[in-house]
Parts: structure tokens; C-alpha cells; sequence
């Protein structure tokens, strides 16, 4: 028995019919995504990439000091900061603000979350609640906080130093305290969202790895430094990047505490650009140039951290 089997070839017209409209059903769903988008890009532009270019073409000029008309004087700005002292101290304070910052922040947050990712009883509810308090305070309240903390009259740190018997230091007025003083207030303000995201990465570590190492005779010190701080290291890895970058950018609790001061002793990248664009004589030309720059070192310095930390970074 024989069957007939017909084969039906469709014509060139059909075909190219068919790749036409299936083009078209793509770029039409093109288009719908980039509509869903447009109100974004609108705020995108105005907020954002307009500053961007208007800031860029201010830093290649000038205001004139009589009649305040703006000179275009090139890269005059930026080859007029790396021979100003005054930026070189600020760059020198920055640099020192996050050694001093950074380090001493994550180990302190880690030990923390750590001790509150095991069961303690001498940890109630309200203690862990202390930890994550500073996350949702801002800058500004932290400043006027710690202000008040290191009153030379009223303050507490010094009523407690003098219990002990210490003459305690002026902390904001001295050249030698000042930006000590600054990094207690930001250690403490940041330490409850790192605190919050190590605790969430050890708290993702498999419990398999704890359980094989107890039955080996691992101590609690051989499981936190053969298990938990390898395994945790992508997450300290994003937690330094943030850190640095936030460190670099500090600017409320300078401003309230020590305004720069004593003697340029707390005056960072971020204050100084604040201080030439608003408080005094206006250079809005020459602190322009400023945020270029500190931007390009934090590009440099998060390029740095991804190409030499970012090899070492264990993942599971």
C-alpha cells in the first residue's frame, strides 16, 4: 500500500513576509523596553549626566576676580593642585582617614557578627539591637552626637577618663585628636552595616563544613580561621571596596565636628572641595578639578583592590 506524501515549499514572497515580520515583532519589543526606560533616562540626565558635563567644562575655567565672568584656562586647575600644599594635606588626611578607618572598622564588625552568629546568652535582643542602631542614623545626627560625647566640659568620654584618673585631651581642637576623634564617630556609624552584611555571610557558610572539622577535634579558633574567614572572603572583599569608597567621601561628621580643622588636621578630599566651592573665596573652577580627581583615585584605588585582593577572594 502506497501513500502519496506531498511536500509543499513555501515561495520566496511568504518567506521574506515571515522574516520581515519577525523582525519587526523584535524591534517592536525593543522599543517597549526602551520606552519602559525613558523615564528613568529623563532623570538620569538632568540629575546626573548634565552635572556631570557641566562640572567637567567648570574645571577648565576660571572666575575672573573682577566682574566674575568665567575664563577658559584649560588644564590650568588641575596642574595648579598637585603644587598646592594645602591639597596635598588634604590628600595626605584622606589617605590616613581610611587606614585608620577601614582596617580597624571590619575587624571590629566581623568579631562582632561572629559572636552574634553563635548562640551567646549574655547577648539579649536589645544588645544586638545596640549594634545595628548606627545603620539608621545619618551623618548629620552623628555628628551632633559625638560632639557632645567629646565636650571638654560636659562630655562624657572625659567624665569617664577622669573616674580613671586621665586628664582627658580636647579632642576636636586638638591637632592630634582631631581626626582620631572623626574616626571613632564614622567607625561607629558604619559598623551596623557591616556588621549586618557579615553577619548574613557567615550566616550562608554550609554547616557541613563546621560539623566535619568538630568531629576532626577543630576548636572554635581553627573553625573561624580554616572555615569561616576563608569562605567569608567574598564578602569582606565587598565590604573593603564599600568602605573605602565611603571613607574617601566622608563629609558630614567633618563638617560638623571639626570643620577641617584644627589647622587642616581633619581637612579631607570631600571638605576641601565643599570648603573652595562654598565657604570661602568661590573657586568653583579649581574644586571641580578637585572631584576629578577624586574620582579618578577612587577608580584607581577600587582597580587596585579588584586586581590584587580580588585574586585572593575564595569562593565557593
Amino acid at each position: 500500500m502506497s501513500q502519496s506524501v506531498s511536500i509543499h515549499k513555501s515561495s520566496p514572497s511568504q518567506n521574506a513576509d515571515k522574516t520581515y515580520n519577525n523582525n519587526w515583532a523584535k524591534i517592536k519589543s525593543a522599543l517597549e523596553g526602551y520606552l519602559y526606560l525613558v523615564p528613568s533616562l529623563i532623570i538620569l540626565t538632568i540629575f546626573v549626566f548634565i552635572p556631570i558635563v557641566a562640572s567637567f567644562q567648570l574645571s577648565l575655567t576660571r572666575i575672573a576676580p573682577f566682574g566674575g565672568k568665567s575664563i577658559a584656562v584649560g588644564l590650568e586647575n588641575y596642574t595648579r593642585l598637585f603644587a598646592d600644599p594645602e591639597y596635598i594635606n588634604s590628600l595626605k588626611v584622606s589617605l590616613l582617614f581610611t587606614l585608620g578607618t577601614v582596617p580597624g572598622g571590619l575587624i571590629l564588625a566581623v568579631a562582632m557578627a561572629i559572636a552574634l552568629s553563635y548562640p551567646m546568652k549574655h547577648l539579649s535582643w536589645f544588645h544586638r539591637l545596640l549594634i545595628f542602631v548606627p545603620i539608621v542614623i545619618s551623618s548629620a545626627v552623628t555628628g551632633v552626637l559625638f560632639r557632645w560625647i567629646y565636650h571638654p566640659v560636659v562630655g562624657y568620654l572625659n567624665y569617664i577618663l577622669s573616674l580613671m584618673g586621665i586628664e582627658g585631651p580636647l579632642w576636636l581642637s586638638s591637632k592630634d585628636w582631631a581626626l582620631v576623634s572623626v574616626m571613632l564617630a564614622v567607625v561607629w556609624r558604619q559598623l551596623g552595616f557591616n556588621v549586618i552584611i557579615a553577619l548574613a555571610g557567615i550566616q550562608n557558610i554550609d554547616s557541613t563544613y563546621y560539623e566535619a572539622a568538630k568531629v576532626d577535634g577543630a576548636n572554635l579558633w581553627h573553625r573561624i580561621r580554616h572555615i569561616t574567614l576563608p569562605l567569608l572572603s567574598p564578602t569582606l572583599f565587598f565590604l573593603f571596596i564599600i568602605n573605602v569608597i565611603n571613607s574617601l567621601q566622608v563629609f558630614g561628621e567633618i563638617n560638623i565636628l571639626t570643620e577641617g580643622g584644627p589647622g587642616g588636621a581633619s581637612n579631607t578630599l570631600l571638605y576641601s572641595i565643599y570648603y573652595d566651592a562654598f565657604v570661602g573665596t568661590p573657586f568653583r573652577g579649581y574644586a571641580s578639578a578637585q572631584a576629578y580627581l577624586l574620582f579618578i583615585i577612587i577608580l584607581i584605588m577600587s582597580f587596585v583592590q579588584f586586581r590584587g585582593f580580588g585574586r585572593k577572594v575564595h569562593y565557593q
